[in-house]
Order: C-alpha cells, then sequence, then structure tokens
C-alpha cells in the first residue's frame, strides 16, 4: 500500500479512470440538490451523489462510481475518490491488514535454492 499513488490501489483506480473515460462523452444535467440526468444514447439514468445512487445499479453493486456518476461528479466539481466505497480506501486496507500482516524471523530456515532431494 506504500506504494498507491492515489487513495485506493491500483486495479480500483484503473476501473474508475476507465468509468472517467468513458463519462467524457455523456450528456448531464442536474435537476436538484446532487441529483443529475445523464442522457446517453438510448436511455436517459438518474444519479443521486448524496445517497452514491445510480438507476443502473453499477455503482450500487461495486461501490465503484460508474460511469453516469462520474460524470455527474464531474459537473459538479467533486472529488471523485470521496464517492468510492470506504472498503476501497487506503485508510481502509490499513485498518483491515494492520494486526494481521505480522513477521515471521526466517534465520534457521533452509535456502530453498540449495535443497537436495534424498531417499
Amino acid at each position: 500500500m506504500t506504494k498507491w499513488k492515489n487513495e485506493v490501489g491500483p486495479k480500483i483506480d484503473k476501473i474508475l479512470m476507465e468509468h472517467v473515460a468513458r463519462s467524457e462523452f455523456l450528456k448531464v444535467v442536474t435537476y436538484g440538490d446532487h441529483n443529475v440526468i445523464v442522457r446517453g444514447s438510448n436511455v436517459d439514468v438518474y444519479v443521486n451523489l448524496i445517497r452514491k445512487e445510480c438507476t443502473c445499479l453499477e455503482w450500487q453493486m461495486t461501490g465503484i462510481p460508474c460511469p453516469h456518476a462520474c460524470a455527474a461528479i464531474k459537473l459538479l466539481h467533486g472529488n471523485i475518490y470521496t464517492y468510492i466505497e470506504e472498503c476501497y480506501l487506503k485508510s481502509s486496507q490499513q485498518k483491515i491488514y494492520a494486526s494481521s500482516m505480522i513477521l515471521i524471523e526466517t534465520r534457521d530456515m533452509p535456502d530453498v535454492n540449495n535443497l537436495t532431494l534424498t531417499d
């Protein structure tokens, strides 16, 4: 985690950046406090940034803002990382793994590169 460049790990960040790129082609209209209509080619999708919901349901299922949510966040000049499910954040991952990763002293362990088979 010390090598993470953002508030989330590289795999989640890659997915998020793909969603941001896909959101560039969407038309967005606000219709109230943190409510946005995202107009795609065939359907309108409704996004509520307060509840972290999108009618496409991808955001609710994954915890990662879908392209529609990314378009809405961009329209309202929000920070995309504040809308990611808390379990993906670096701070949460550090809490999860803080006590479970215990180093084991290995000075008396055999060298795996110098093992010989005996009958």
